[in-house]
């Protein structure tokens, strides 16, 4: 096993896992535009079996395991057991028994039967060999068989990223930039490479649709401030930071965000890919 694949495994079994379970309903509204363009771009079936990989806290694995109905199937897998954990006793709550979940690698690991459809919402960035990754999902489906996944824009189209970024690099030393093709939120931003690296996997007909929309961060601006300081892409950075440099952070993006309140909420711009593709 790789540095890279033990610090992604260790990061979402750890801080990462906990942080968003902690804030599951927070977190699945924040991403409910998202969410909602996926599923649109997905349409699971009725009777059709379906693998989410980086399912996370099982709100798209619900969503599709309601679609499919009780003659289908859905299987999330994800690294993080904190988090499927979480998805197991939502999926009960909601008395979907046709929804699994398991704890796996996308890039290497056996994922069960065939399936008819492969979906991701942000769970597909951070594999270390895309091309192999994306080979071993294909393998799991079934000819004429379809993957639909979400993956972020550049950061420079995520506002909910570069406001945070830009004020924490004020008061806190941030590592060099890291290789912006290296697995992480943004590694299927130039969406010509991810493309190619899909047909390079041997999937067929890959394609990606842009879509944007205003993403509510809570209420009140301090709300706001603490939710990207806790789970957004500033977080790790900020877990080593001194109790003042905190302070500091909070205090300039609280104020920041005080100009981004819309009809009651924090608003800020977020853009993805909607990628899909045949096997």
């Amino acid at each position: 096993m790789t540095a890279i694949n033990e610090d992604q495994k260790t990061f979402w079994n750890g801080q990462g896992g906990e942080t968003w379970v902690s804030g599951q309903e927070e977190m699945d509204r924040f991403l409910a535009p998202f969410s909602d363009e996926l599923m649109v771009h997905a349409a699971p079936q009725a009777g059709e079996h379906v693998l989410d990989i980086g399912c996370g806290t099982g709100e798209t694995s619900l969503r599709a395991a309601e679609a499919v109905g009780a003659d289908g199937a859905v299987h999330g897998v994800d690294i993080s057991v904190p988090m499927l954990e979480l998805a197991k006793a939502r999926a009960a709550a909601a008395g979907l028994s046709q929804a699994r979940f398991s704890v796996g690698d996308a890039q290497s690991d056996a994922l069960g039967e065939p399936v008819d459809l492969v979906i991701s919402r942000f769970g597909v960035m951070f594999f270390e060999n895309p091309v192999t990754a994306f080979g071993n999902i294909r393998a799991h489906v079934r000819p004429g068989g379809r993957m639909v996944f979400a993956c972020w824009q550049p950061v420079r189209e995520n506002e909910w990223v570069h406001v945070g970024l830009g004020i924490a690099k004020k008061h806190v030393e941030f590592p060099p930039p890291p290789d912006p093709y290296a697995p992480g939120p943004f590694a299927f931003a130039d969406i010509e490479r991810t493309l190619g690296l899909l047909t390079e996997a041997g999937w067929r007909n890959a394609k990606a649709s842009p879509f944007a929309a205003k993403l509510n961060q809570g209420e009140t601006a301090r709300d706001g401030a603490e939710g990207l300081m806790l789970r957004g892409p500033i977080s790790r950075a900020l877990a080593e930071a001194s109790e003042a440099q905190k302070a500091a952070v909070l205090h300039d993006l609280t104020e920041a965000l005080e100009a981004k309140i819309i009809d009651g909420a924090v608003r800020l711009d977020a853009a993805i890919w909607i990628v899909s593709a045949d096997a």
